[in-house]
């Protein structure tokens, strides 16, 4: 079982003036970009926990950040509901537009990049296709503030949760409402989708910690803590529960029966939290104006649960192209969550155990896998 550690920066120089609203990893997790009150947004580096940059966004408090998952370009979300994407590189403005009429409570990518979703206090999500310039799809239905949001590891379906009480699953292809989630008695403030898409974890002000079953849509397991939640996450090993209370206590549990196995108190007033997608430390975000770090130990020897794509490539000898068949060979195209880097497998059935070539840590398939039809034919 992981074990949690605070890591203390060794200078105190920089941090925002005011709280940090929202963190963000880059795609290594050697940096985390936030957000605050200041109207700026501000880069830590990891490894001694000390600000190396500072921008500033907006005259307006910044209450959203996010780092694409190729790391190529910086989000931040406003209170007046303007969402900015930048280079990360030049640092150069990329684009600015109104997304929302109201704060900008999250911005979350699908894995792939292709797919940004934004929610606001406006009680609505949107789904901004980055391909297209200003094309987005709005998803509505909640009936108070939607605090924030994440897609599923295959990125077929969004979950949203709302100041209304409730989650809600939504398809994305056709940004419609597939069930709703219901049982919290106040505001839901924070929620995680297991690295497996089996199981989601919803945190609200009534001080209890569910566990949903996202097969069935239905509640698999609750608890009370003792403090209001900040944000939960889902180690990679997809069998522990991390979450952060605003004490500054973090919590590990154990998943499906969410006890207790852990716990470190940092006595930081914690505002935001966000897991680095190695999965190895976690960033908070406090009032001080401070990012600091959590390490995850003993997470090291963990097989990591990835989620593959299979893909399909047309191939034909001489005499299937002489009567103009063609075969289809599918294969599994990964993407270590520890080192970044792409590889591929044979086509193989879910559960089944890989080696990065290019890291060697051990990783585990998990039961969903998207078949990429577009693939089909490519060389």
């Amino acid at each position: 079982m992981p074990t949690l550690q605070l890591l203390r920066a060794e200078s105190r120089v920089g941090g925002h003036a005011g709280e940090v609203l929202a963190c963000a990893f880059s795609p290594d997790g050697k940096f985390v970009l936030s957000a605050g009150w200041d109207g700026y947004v501000r880069l830590w580096e990891t490894e001694q926990g000390t600000q190396v940059f500072e921008n500033k966004v907006s005259p307006k408090p910044l209450s959203a950040c996010a780092v694409s998952p190729d790391g190529k370009r910086w989000l931040a979300g406003s209170m007046d509901g303007l969402l900015v994407q930048w280079d990360a590189m030049t640092q150069e403005q990329v684009s600015l537009i109104l997304a929302h009429t109201r704060p900008i409570s999250a911005l979350v990518h699908t894995a792939d990049g292709l797919t940004l979703a934004s929610t606001s206090w406006d009680r609505q999500a949107v789904l901004w296709d980055l391909s297209r310039e200003r094309s987005g799809r709005t998803l509505q239905g909640h009936s108070d503030i939607v605090a924030g949001g994440r897609f599923t590891p295959d990125s077929a379906n969004f979950i949203s949760w709302s100041y209304d009480g409730t989650l809600r699953i939504w398809e994305v292809a056709r940004a419609r409402t597939l069930a709703e989630l219901s049982g919290h008695r106040d505001r839901v403030i924070a929620g995680a989708i297991c690295p497996d898409g089996r199981w989601l974890a919803s945190a609200s002000r009534d001080h209890r910690l569910k566990l949903w079953n996202l097969t069935s849509a239905a509640e698999a397991n609750s608890v009370a803590l003792p403090s209001e939640l900040r944000a939960c996450f889902f180690l990679l090993d997809a069998v522990s529960l991390v979450t952060v209370d605003d004490t500054g206590v973090l919590r590990l549990h154990s998943v499906p029966d969410l006890e207790v196995q852990s716990q470190l108190e940092t006595r930081l007033p914690v505002q935001c939290a966000e897991l680095a997608p190695v999965g190895g430390q976690i960033a908070l975000g406090c009032s001080d104006g401070r990012v600091y770090l959590v390490a995850v130990e003993g997470f090291d020897s963990a097989p990591l649960l990835i989620t593959p794509t299979q893909k399909g490539r047309e191939s034909a000898n001489v005499l299937q192209r002489l009567f103009g068949k063609r075969s289809i060979t599918y294969t599994y195209l990964c993407t270590c969550p520890a080192c970044r880097q792409p590889f591929e497998i044979p086509c193989s059935g879910p559960g089944q155990a890989a080696s990065c070539p290019s890291c060697h840590r051990n990783l585990r398939l998990s039961r969903f896998v998207n078949r990429d039809s577009s693939a089909v034919g490519s060389q």
